[in-house]
C-alpha cells in the first residue's frame, strides 16, 4: 500500500510504504532497465560495512517503476549546512564518511572508468576529436577496486542522532579514490549556483569553502585531481538537459581554459 508522500527529486518520489519501509517510485516513463540498474547496485551494497537504506524488492505501481527500501529518518547535510551555516563542520562529517565509503572494496559492479568513457561518448556537444583526447587522458588514469558512489554530495547523506546513511545508487561503480573524489569536487564546487538564490555570493563562498575543507580531510589537492576533474567534467555533459545551458557553458569552457576541445 502506497502512503503519504515524503520526498521528491529530479527522477523519483518517495512514498512510505508502511512497516518501516518507503518505495521509491520512478518518475512515469522511467525505464524498467534503469530502475533495474539501481536496483541491483543496491543489492550490491547489502552486504558491506557501510550504513545504507537496504533494498527489498523492485515493484511496479500505476505504470511507474519502484524500489522497496528501509525507512531512513534524519535530515541531509545539504539541510543541516543551510540551517546551520556551519559549512565546516558538515564539510568535515562529508569527507570522514567519504573516507569510509572509499576504505570498502566492490565487485560485481561496472568500472568508473569505463562509466566516464561511456558518458563522454554519448554526449553530442563534444566533436570526435575532443573526444579523443579526453580518451587518451582517462586511460593514463590509474584503475582501482574501491567502492565509488559516483555522486557523494551533501544531499545524499542522510543524518540522524549522529548516525549518517548513504543514499542514491544509482551510479555505483569500483574503481579509483581519486575519481569518486573528483566528482564530489565537482559537485559541490563547479556546479553554478541555482539562478533563484538570492545571495548568489555567499553560496559561491559556502561551495568554495566547503570544498577546501573537503580536500584538507581527504588529504587530497586540486592538482592531484587534475586529469580526473578534467574527464569528470566532460563526462557530465551528458547528464545535462537544454533549460541546464548555464552549467553547459560552464563546462565548455573549463575544458577549453585546460586546453582541450578548442
Amino acid at each position: 500500500m502506497i502512503g503519504a508522500l515524503i520526498g521528491q527529486g529530479n527522477t523519483a518520489d518517495i512514498y512510505d510504504a508502511g512497516d518501516k519501509k518507503v518505495v521509491k517510485l520512478f518518475k512515469q516513463g522511467y525505464s524498467l532497465d534503469h530502475a533495474r540498474h539501481e536496483y541491483e547496485n543496491s543489492r550490491l551494497l547489502n552486504g558491506l560495512d557501510i550504513p545504507i537504506s537496504k533494498s527489498y524488492e523492485l515493484v511496479t505501481y500505476e505504470g511507474r517503476h519502484g524500489i522497496i527500501y528501509d525507512k531512513i529518518k534524519g535530515e541531509s547535510l545539504l539541510e543541516l549546512v543551510f540551517q546551520s551555516g556551519d559549512v565546516e563542520r558538515y564539510a568535515t562529517v562529508l569527507a570522514l564518511f567519504h573516507k569510509q565509503i572509499l576504505s570498502c572494496k566492490l565487485g560485481g559492479a561496472a568500472s568508473l572508468k569505463s562509466i566516464l568513457k561511456r558518458n563522454i561518448e554519448c554526449t553530442k556537444d563534444l566533436t570526435d576529436l575532443c573526444k579523443s583526447q579526453l580518451y587518451a587522458v582517462l586511460e593514463t588514469l590509474p584503475n582501482g577496486c574501491q567502492l565509488c558512489h559516483g555522486d557523494f554530495h551533501f544531499d545524499n547523506v542522510l543524518v540522524h542522532e549522529g548516525k549518517n546513511c548513504m543514499i542514491d545508487y544509482m551510479n555505483i561503480c569500483h574503481g579509483h579514490e581519486y575519481g569518486d573524489i573528483a566528482r564530489t569536487v565537482y559537485l559541490i564546487e563547479m556546479t553554478p549556483v541555482p539562478f533563484q538564490m538570492i545571495d548568489g555570493e555567499q553560496i559561491l563562498w559556502m561551495k568554495k569553502r566547503a570544498t577546501d575543507v573537503y580536500l584538507l580531510e581527504m588529504g587530497v589537492t586540486r592538482e592531484d585531481l587534475a586529469d580526473w576533474l578534467l574527464v569528470t567534467a566532460a563526462a557530465r555533459l551528458s547528464e545535462l538537459n537544454h533549460k541546464q545551458w548555464g552549467e553547459k557553458n560552464s563546462v565548455l569552457q573549463y575544458l577549453s581554459m585546460r586546453g582541450v576541445c578548442e
